[in-house]
């Protein structure tokens, strides 16, 4: 047996009761009507659905000027202290934290 939304189920009857007291001559009017109301559920329910696969609109960046002002630091304090092992270890570092903090959104 075919699963049927309760409110178009509704619909359905409303309609078939209608046809019952208003008889044949009104049979093309309650078809367009009760369509109609069909298609407009039907777009209702793609668009929540497009709109539940729409990826959501990120806030900020990763490289927001509180991110930059902790970077600058640790990579001055890293090349003055490391040279280029130490450039290279805070550039991996901070690197890391970015795509981690990015995977987690």
């Amino acid at each position: 047996m075919v699963r049927v939304d309760s409110k178009a189920k509704a619909e359905l009857e409303a309609t078939v009761e209608a046809r019952r007291e208003l008889g044949p001559a009104h049979d093309q009017e309650l078809i367009d009507g009760f369509l109609d109301r069909m298609g407009k559920e039907l777009d209702r329910r793609i668009d929540e659905r497009i709109a539940a696969r729409v990826p959501k609109q990120r806030t900020s960046s990763p490289l927001n000027p509180a991110t930059l002002g902790v970077s600058i630091p640790i990579i001055a304090i890293a090349g003055g202290i490391g040279h280029v092992a130490g450039l290279l270890i805070a550039f991996t570092a901070l690197a890391l934290v970015f795509i981690i903090a990015e995977l987690r959104r």
